[in-house]
Order: structure tokens, then sequence, then C-alpha cells
């Protein structure tokens, strides 16, 4: 009897500690949760917008505009990305002419949109943001990755208003292939472990004990007066939020862009460079430790292909670089924007 006692005495107190200790854990958590909100407010406190926030749709979106001169330069970021990454090109290019960065609904220093976040979305909202903030038209427009898609997008319902486009390592054709489709999953997956990660507030105690090793590459590439703002944006859990909204409608984005831009050259003459990466991510490859194989013969062809959707397209591969060409080669990029600035003044 005095055994089983003693028994189940252990039991309890087993029970009670591992009780104690849930409730630790909860706590911690709750801290946690509550020190990234805290945190989050004063950064936007202690680091305002450069340009201004304009209300559409109900909700308020970041422009900056800077420079003087026509055609006005509109740049829209890759997927997971914002206006900071562009900053160094904007300001290399404002004595040329007027150039403006923005952040999609939910990234940067803009608040959550309505969904879905799908492509059509974007453009009304760019185009909304464009006109309320008095930025007008002829736009030349730059597009990173899923920012191709938007401004060819744009391009297409808006070509009165387009005089220019400058592609940078965009998808081509817009299908889902298998290995798309994988990619997109795997992207996915990532930015919900980041969403999480910053929800809770974990990110925000581990990431410094990473020292510059556990900063994303993208940081890495920037010029060191940018790597503090870029990286306290990319605390906020809408970042990841909103990639992952915009990858899942990724399918709707790609039929509503094709259903617009039919036959071999739905740009007419359009002044177009598309800029192409010479090199891809290798298997194994992360956001924090990039590697890279060359790009396939195969996908070259396809993007002198999109160059071609233009009578006057021009492809240009960037045989060192990743497909974060905007950081990689940088000054490529500018010189493509003030080639097709000349050619549209003449």
């Amino acid at each position: 009897m005095n055994t089983k006692k003693r028994s189940l005495g252990c039991f309890g107190s087993l029970f009670r500690a591992a009780g104690i200790f849930a409730l630790l854990i909860i706590l911690l958590l709750a801290g946690l949760a509550i020190n990234q909100k805290i945190a989050l407010a004063r950064t936007r406190e202690q680091t305002p917008a450069p340009g201004k926030l304009v209300e559409v749709a109900g909700h308020h979106m970041h422009i900056h505009c800077a420079g003087s001169g026509s055609p006005t330069v509109v740049i829209d970021a890759g997927n997971g990305s914002f206006s900071v990454e562009w900053t160094p090109i904007q300001k290399a290019l404002q004595p040329t002419t007027r150039v403006c960065t923005y952040d999609r609904s939910g990234y940067g220093w803009s608040e959550p949109g309505p969904q879905p976040r799908g492509g059509a979305q974007v453009v009304s909202e760019l185009h909304d943001l464009l006109q309320a903030a008095g930025e007008q038209g002829p736009y030349l427009l730059v597009g990173h990755s899923l920012g191709g898609i938007h401004v060819r997008l744009f391009a297409a319902r808006f070509p009165q208003e387009t005089a220019g486009m400058i592609l940078i390592d965009t998808a081509y054709p817009l299908t889902i292939t298998p290995e798309f489709e994988q990619q997109m999953q795997t992207s996915i997956g990532f930015y919900q472990v980041m969403n999480m990660m910053t929800s809770s507030g974990i990110l925000r105690i581990l990431g410094p004990l990473g020292g510059e090793s556990g900063m994303p590459s993208t940081a890495r590439k920037l010029p060191p007066e940018f790597q503090g703002t870029y990286l306290n944006l990319l605390l906020d859990p809408n970042q990841y939020a909103t990639a992952v909204f915009e990858m899942q409608q990724l399918p709707q984005t790609f039929q509503e862009t094709s259903q617009l831009l039919a036959g071999s050259q739905p740009f007419g003459d359009l002044s177009l460079i598309v800029l192409t990466a010479g090199q891809a991510s290798a298997p194994g490859s992360t956001p924090f430790d990039e590697t890279y194989v060359p790009v396939s013969e195969e996908q070259l062809s396809l993007q002198a292909e999109l160059a071609a959707q233009s009578s006057r397209g021009e492809q240009r591969v960037l045989a060192k670089s990743g497909h974060s060409i905007h950081l990689d080669a940088p000054e490529e990029v500018i010189q493509a924007i003030e080639d097709l600035i000349y050619l549209i003044r003449q």
C-alpha cells in the first residue's frame, strides 16, 4: 500500500512539474508576442516611410517618388520584396528623371489590402495609387520577378499610359509546370514558417544571434546604410502573410495576364528590355545561403521569346548575376533604364 501511495505521489509531482513547465512556456511565448507588437510599433515610429502614405481602396499604401522629368519610372518589386531593395537604384536615377518606388499592400510601409492578392487587384491598386499621388504618366514600368508579371498586366490594361518596360528575370511562359508548382509550394512553406517565427517574436530574439550569416542574402547585398531599415521591416509578419497570399493567387494571375497578352507581339512596338539572369539557384540553396548553377539554354531562349513580344524588344543576359539582378548587378539595371529613357525621349 505504501509503495502504491509513493508511486501515485511521484506521478502527481511529475504532473505538477509538467503543468508548471507548460505554463512557463505559454507565459514566455505570450511575452515574446507582446514584445513583438511593441517592437513593431516602435519600428514604425523610429523608421518613418521615406515617401508618403496614400489611401487606396480603404487602406494606406506607401509610394516614394523623387527626381523630375519624363517618363516617370515606376518600379514593382518581386514576391516577398519591397521598396527598400530599390532605394540605391532610385537614388542613382533621380538626376535623370522622376522615379517612383512603392510597397504593394502588406509589404514595407503599406497596410494589408483586400483579398484576393492576385495580379488584377495589385495592378488596379497601383494605378489608383499613382493617380491619387498625383503621379502622371507616361510610365516606364520596371518589374522584377512577380513584379514583371504585374507590369505586363499594367501595360496591357493601360497601354496609353505605358511608354516602355523593363522586365527583370520574370516568369515566361506563364504556365504552372510541375517543377514550378514544387517551387511555389516550397516558397509558401518557407513564408508560413517565417510568418510564425515573426508573429511569435521568436525571430526577433534569435535573428541577431546569427550575426551576418543569419541575415538573408538580400540584406547582405544592400549598402550598410539601408540594412537596418530593411531587416526591421522584415520582422513584420504581414510581409510573409502577403507573400503567401500572392503565391496562392499565381495561377489566377498567370491566367489573367495571358488572356490579355495573346498573339506573337502583344506589346506592338513598345520599347522593351528583358534582363535575364545567367545564374539560377542550385538545389539546396536557401535565402540565407545562396548557391548557383548556370541557367539552362532553354531558359535563355524562353527569355528571348519574351523580348520578342515587342518589335523593339531586346534581351540582355547577365552571365554572373543571380535572380536578384537589382542587387547583384545594379549598374546594369540603371544602364537599361537610362537606355530606354533615351529612346523614349527621341
